[in-house]
């Protein structure tokens, strides 16, 4: 998420306010979900090494160059979860 000059004070809230949220135990796995992508089935991303999706348009150069090297699990996501 491009926090677009506003880094300190979103961080902090992040961390106060997620941080009471999350296990004591850190997780094995994060699921993203993007509200700007629609399929039909519903797809997930199994790669080793995700690439970035810049699924918006018209802000600063710089959101566009936001980088978040998590590495992808593709057991998890070969994983069938009945809906």
């Amino acid at each position: 998420m491009p926090l677009l000059g506003r880094q300190p004070d979103l961080v902090r809230n992040m961390k106060e306010t997620v941080t009471s949220f999350l296990p004591k135990e850190k997780p094995s796995a994060i699921v993203v979900v993007s509200a700007h992508w629609e399929r039909d089935p519903i797809r997930i991303s199994s790669s080793d090494s995700p690439k970035m999706y810049y699924d918006y348009g018209g802000f600063p150069p710089e959101t566009y160059e936001y980088q978040y090297p998590a590495p992808g699990s593709p057991n998890l996501a070969q994983k069938s979860i009945p809906y």
